[in-house]
């Protein structure tokens, strides 16, 4: 009795105390999915925000002024169908130059020349906002994305269309009309997926029995997405102006709702919520096939790049290291004519 209560304890406690923490941990990350972590890594910003609107924003991003951005009357709940002007179109990169995306040298300043090349082509604006200057408090840091969209519809009053893409992505066909192919009224009538299945997870072991619309009016067509074998996927979305558009970015950043919970998927949960759950969501948010402005390295034909498809999207990299590989193969290949990934391709 004696010997035990003369026990060195407090290394005995320590012991206890370290294996318990390593078992919570291995928990934690062994439940916890992946796309949580999709944009995070130890890696540091690559480069200063070489833009003007490097001012941090002291307050919570609501009460800042661009979030006021106006919609016109024409834009209002009955919709409208008509083909933008080319420089009313921006290409949004809303980053901060980490992330994952670190791992790739020059990255953010690489895809940023790239895009102002695209878009002087076609005369679309390019712009780059830098997300760490928002005060979104606790939330996952790609909810950043959404006050930037936000922004980007202030500074260009006249912007019709806002297309927000990753940083981790690379525009492969600089000849490519986003009017023509994806945001005119005729691309939208001709391409959007009718009666799709709305994922949540595997749609054979999780099936949501949600549908988006059989049919479509295109003026309420406001927002533009696309959903890999998982859910839909945020990475390249496009938000038109309008007043539906205010309140789907005004509920997705519902801090008590969506932006403060625990969402695992962040801001693509919260757009897969409301679509799930609200009709008037669905009947405003169009589904094109993935591949349209949205394809992955790896995958088949209906989710991997091939031949004449506009980009492509990194997404997952991180998790084999691949970033940087799959970058520089892509980037030396970029406006290829010849044959390089065809249909049924690996």
């Amino acid at each position: 009795m004696n010997s035990l209560s003369n026990a060195p304890r407090k290394p005995i406690i320590a012991a206890i105390s370290i294996i318990t923490v390593l078992i919570v941990l291995f928990k934690f990350f062994g439940d916890v999915p992946s796309d949580y972590y999709r944009n995070y890594s130890p890696g540091e910003s690559i480069l200063p925000a070489p833009v003007k609107n490097d001012q941090p924003q002291p307050g919570y991003f609501k009460a800042q002024p661009e979030w006021d951005w106006k919609v016109p009357d024409y834009a209002g709940w009955k919709g409208y169908a008509r083909n933008p002007r080319n420089r009313d179109i921006v290409v949004l990169t809303a980053s901060d130059g980490g992330g994952h995306n670190s791992a790739i040298p020059n990255v953010l300043e690489r895809v940023l020349d790239d895009r102002e090349k695209y878009c002087a082509k076609h005369g679309y604006t390019n712009l780059w906002l830098n997300t760490s200057r928002y005060d979104i408090g606790e939330a996952h840091r790609t909810w950043s994305k959404i006050p930037a969209v936000a922004e980007a519809f202030s500074l260009y009053p006249e912007a019709e269309w806002v297309w927000l893409i990753d940083t981790d992505i690379i525009m492969m066909q600089p000849d490519y009309d986003l009017v023509k192919e994806i945001v005119g009224p005729d691309a939208i009538k001709r391409g959007l997926m009718r009666d799709t299945p709305i994922l949540d997870g595997q749609l054979k072991k999780n099936p949501t029995n949600i549908n988006t619309p059989k049919d479509f009016r295109v003026e309420d067509i406001d927002i533009l997405i696309t959903q890999d074998h998982q859910s839909v996927n945020t990475g390249s979305t496009f938000f038109r102006r309008s007043a539906f558009t205010r309140w789907t970015l005004e509920m997705m950043t519902d801090y008590t709702m969506l932006m403060g919970s625990d969402h695992v998927g962040a801001e693509q949960d919260a757009i897969k919520h409301l679509m799930l759950e609200h009709q008037l969501v669905r009947n405003h948010v169009g589904i094109y096939p993935q591949r349209k402005f949205n394809a992955y390295v790896q995958g088949g034909d209906n989710m991997g790049y091939r031949d004449g498809d506009l980009l492509v999207h990194f997404a997952g990299c991180w998790v084999g290291g691949a970033c940087q590989e799959w970058f520089e193969e892509f980037w030396g290949k970029k406006g290829h004519k010849d044959v390089w990934r065809p249909e049924g391709g690996s």
